[in-house]
């Protein structure tokens, strides 16, 4: 993990965040969001994070 990640972490953390929001843009540009819940934030910088994107 780097150094990034560990800040994000830490402070998700010190901060008791309940979830994070990601907000990201399709390929026609429209705006979309995922959230995650802190246990979930590691893996989703390891893996990544997978979604339906067909609605």
């Amino acid at each position: 993990m780097d150094r990034q990640q560990d800040f994000v972490l830490r402070t998700v953390e010190e901060r008791d965040i309940r979830f994070i929001r990601l907000w990201f843009t399709d390929v026609l540009g429209m705006l979309k969001s995922v959230a995650v819940a802190p246990a979930e934030l590691e893996s989703a910088f390891r893996e990544g994070i997978g979604f339906d994107g067909s609605a």
